[in-house]
């Protein structure tokens, strides 16, 4: 019953109480009293009442909510699903790929070492010192390498704008007279965690994409600033050339990197030379000097 009810009920029954002359004053405002609880209760359930209706209409969002998160993540497990059987088809053809090509004859490339001269060897060791934690110069070895995790972003092959800097630098080295009779090989490495976003999937398939096109990107770098082109090598060896422990982070961490090799000018040849049939000796003799 509406509350103008409930007021018009208790005002008629104290009327008709108080006009019978059989109820004392007392009595008529208890009954007042009362009837104004009644109002009061009336309006204290019917707040309720709304209370219990907003909380069943959040519940009813929040069930929409989850409903859709179950949606979602079914649509993830699918799309890594899907991943999977893509990884699988490219491993398959990888290992037939690796199969045809161990029974080509081909002519890898070999990268010949040398000594650096001091003047070189002095330069790049102050340039390691001007970037420690960035740079290590390995002077048995010829080579200066970069972690890659300050090079790029990770799953990324764009150099970042501050390391940019410390690989102008390097360049300078390059084109001084000390390093005049020597070029470069960019080689770039990954741990073995597998590309998973698909995003970078889509640029990188795999750590052999990854690694080759970190190489590519400091060496696009090296010949923005002015280092000559057929001076530079590039080439990515994936996970396959650790130097430490893939198991734990450091070690991951020391395996993602990039090394530029100096070696010689010419060292960077074919293991096997064809010379071409019925070819005069002094064809042949070109033949074998040719790079």
């Amino acid at each position: 019953m509406r509350q103008g009810g409930w007021i018009s009920l208790g005002t008629a029954a104290m009327a008709l109480t108080i006009g019978s002359g059989c109820v004392s004053l007392d009595e008529f405002k208890r009954i007042q009293a009362a009837n104004r609880q009644l109002a009061a209760d009336k309006e204290h359930v019917g707040q309720d009442l709304f209370d219990e209706r907003n909380v069943n209409d959040q519940l009813r969002n929040r069930v929409k909510h989850l409903e859709t998160e179950v949606a979602t993540k079914d649509e993830l497990i699918g799309n890594f699903r899907r991943e999977i059987g893509l990884n699988e088809k490219m491993s398959e053809a990888t290992r037939k790929a690796l199969e045809e090509m161990a029974g080509k004859n081909l002519a890898p490339i070999a990268i010949v070492g040398a000594k650096l001269p001091a003047p070189l060897d002095n330069a790049l060791k102050k340039f390691a010192e001007e970037h420690p934690g960035e740079v290590a110069y390995d002077a048995a070895r010829g080579s200066v390498k970069w972690k890659a995790d300050l090079l790029f972003p990770l799953g990324s092959d764009e150099v970042k704008t501050g390391s940019v800097d410390s690989l102008k630098g390097f360049v300078d080295i390059l084109k001084s007279p000390a390093a005049s009779d020597f070029e470069i090989v960019v080689v770039g490495h990954t741990d073995t965690r597998p590309i998973v976003r698909t995003e970078t999937k889509t640029k990188h398939p795999s750590n052999w994409h990854l690694s080759t096109n970190r190489a590519v990107a400091v060496a696009g770098i090296l010949q923005k600033n002015g280092y000559p082109s057929g001076r530079v090598g590039a080439m990515g060896c994936s996970e396959y050339r650790p130097v430490a422990d893939n198991s734990s982070e450091a070690g991951g961490s020391q395996n993602r990197r990039v090394e530029i090799y100096l070696v010689p000018v010419g060292s960077i040849v074919y293991s096997t030379v064809s010379e071409p049939r019925n070819a005069k000796p002094a064809e042949k003799s070109a033949a074998r000097t040719a790079p």
